[in-house]
C-alpha cells in the first residue's frame, strides 16, 4: 500500500468510536492514541506529514496488537490491519531501533532453519538434563533478557520425521501440502505429528517440502517487509513445483501472511487452515472415533477467529468426539496478548491481557484447553503454570488424533 493508498483507506474510517469496546489496549488505557480511531488519525497525520516521526507516536502503534477486532467490528469495512502493516514498514524505513535481546533472538530463531533446528536441538538437551529448572531458579537468565522467553517454551515433541512425504492410508482421496512453519519443526512438532496422523487415516497423501520456512508473519507485522518478501519467496518455490488440491497450515496466526503473500504460486491449491479443511472434507463412515468424557475449553485466537472468520470449526471438529464436553473460553472475541512477539515485546500489557483468561480457566477448570495457534498456546499454558493449574493446552487437531482408533 503506496502513501496515497493508505491516505485514501484511512479517509475512509470516519471515526465513530463503533470500534472502542473491541480493542484491547484502548479498554486498558482508555486512552485515544490507544484506540484504532486515534492510531488511524496517528497514521494520517504522519503519512500527510502533519505529525512528526515521534517517540510517542511509535509508541502508540506499536503497542497495537493487531487482533482485528476493530476491523471485524467496522461498519465501514477499513482495512486497518493493511493500514498499520504499510505504516509499520514506513516507520522501519526511516528508523533503525534495536528491539531488544529477546525479540532479536526470536527474529533469528524464526527465520534461518539451521539454527533454529541446531537451537531446538540444544533446548532438548537443556530440558532433559534438568538445567532449565536450575537457570529458572538461580535468575541466571535475568541478567541476560531472556528470563520471559524461556518462561513460555514448551516442553519440546519428538522431532519431525525426515521424510518429505506421508503416503494415504487406504483409499487416496487427494494430495495436500503441509505448512509447517518456524515453530511446526521447532516448538510445535506434536502438532504437525498430528496433522500427519489425522490427515493420512482420512486418505490424504501429505507433502512436506524440506526447503519451506517461516511464514513471515511476524517480520510483516513489525513492518520489514523486506524479509517477509524473501520468506514468501522461499515458500513459493518450495511448494510451487507440488501438485496438490489444497495447502494446508496448522498455525492459524500463519493463515492470513500465507493467503496474502500467495507463496504457493499456485492458482489452483487452495490455501486452507487445517480445521477449515478438515470441516468441509467428507470423513470415511468407517472412522469412528474413540469417545472421551472430559471438558474440553476452546480458546479462539484473533487471527482463527477476526481475520480468518474459522471460528466455528474448532466446535464442528471436536464434535465427532462421542462423550465430549464442549466449552467456550469466555470473552473468546478479546484478544489472549500473546500477538506474535508482541507477549515478549510488551510483557505487561499482554500478561493483563492474559490473566483476564487465566481467571475464567481457574474458575471453570478444563481438563485440555484447546488453541488453534502456536504463539496463543505457549502466553496461555505459561500463565497456567505460574498458577500451579493441572489444565493441558493442545491444538484441536492434536486432541482429534489422540481418539483415532
Amino acid at each position: 500500500m503506496n502513501i496515497d493508498s493508505l491516505i485514501k483507506e484511512a479517509d475512509r474510517c470516519v471515526k465513530c468510536g463503533l470500534c472502542l469496546p473491541h480493542c484491547p489496549t484502548y479498554q486498558q488505557r482508555q486512552d485515544e492514541g490507544e484506540s484504532p480511531r486515534g492510531r488511524i488519525a496517528l497514521m494520517q497525520g504522519l503519512a500527510q506529514k502533519k505529525l512528526p516521526l515521534s517517540e510517542k507516536l511509535i509508541g502508540h502503534l506499536d503497542r497495537c496488537l493487531a487482533c482485528r477486532a476493530c476491523q471485524a467490528m467496522c461498519p465501514s469495512g477499513v482495512k486497518y490491519g493493511e493500514l498499520l502493516e504499510a505504516t509499520r514498514a514506513t516507520i522501519v524505513n526511516e528508523t533503525d531501533a534495536p528491539s531488544g535481546r529477546a525479540a532479536e533472538m526470536m527474529q533469528r530463531f524464526v527465520t534461518e532453519p539451521t539454527h533454529r533446528h541446531n537451537l531446538s536441538r540444544l533446548l532438548r538437551i537443556y530440558q532433559g538434563s534438568g538445567l532449565g529448572w536450575l537457570t529458572r531458579h538461580s535468575g541466571l537468565l535475568r541478567p541476560l533478557g531472556l528470563q520471559r522467553l524461556e518462561g513460555v517454551l514448551p516442553k519440546l515433541g519428538t522431532a519431525l520425521p525426515t521424510q518429505n512425504y506421508h503416503p494415504p492410508i487406504g483409499k487416496q482421496k487427494g494430495e495436500v501440502g503441509l505448512f509447517v512453519g518456524c515453530m511446526g519443526d521447532s516448538l510445535d512438532t506434536t502438532t504437525i505429528h498430528a496433522a500427519i496422523k489425522l490427515l493420512t487415516h482420512l486418505g490424504y497423501g501429505i507433502h512436506l517440502p524440506a526447503k519451506q520456512n517461516c511464514c513471515g508473519a511476524l517480520h510483516l507485522h513489525r513492518g520489514d517487509l523486506k524479509q517477509a518478501g524473501a520468506l514468501a519467496s522461499e515458500n513459493r518455490a518450495a511448494f510451487s513445483r507440488l501438485n496438490i488440491d489444497a495447502l494446508i497450515y496448522c498455525a492459524s496466526g500463519c493463515g492470513s501472511t500465507l493467503q496474502k503473500l500467495e507463496q504457493t504460486g499456485r492458482n489452483d491449491a487452495s490455501i486452507m487452515e487445517i480445521g477449515q479443511f478438515l470441516a468441509q472434507i467428507e470423513w470415511p463412515v468407517t472412522l469412528t472415533l474413540r469417545p472421551l468424557n472430559k471438558q474440553i475449553m476452546i480458546h479462539l485466537p484473533c487471527s482463527l477467529n477476526h481475520v480468518l472468520r474459522q471460528g466455528h470449526t474448532p466446535e464442528a471438529l471436536l464434535s465427532k468426539i462421542p462423550g465430549i464436553k464442549l466449552v467456550p473460553l469466555p470473552d473468546n472475541q478479546n484478544c489472549c496478548g500473546a500477538a506474535g512477539d508482541y507477549m515478549i515485546r510488551h510483557p505487561e500489557i499482554a500478561d493483563e491481557l492474559r490473566d483476564n483468561k487465566l481467571r475464567q480457566l481457574d474458575t471453570m477448570r478444563p481438563d485440555i484447553l484447546v488453541s488453534s495457534n502456536i504463539g496463543c498456546a505457549l502466553h496461555i499454558a505459561a500463565g497456567i503454570r505460574d498458577l500451579g493449574l493441572k489444565i493441558e493446552v493442545i491444538h484441536p487437531v492434536t486432541l482429534l488424533a489422540r481418539q483415532l482408533p
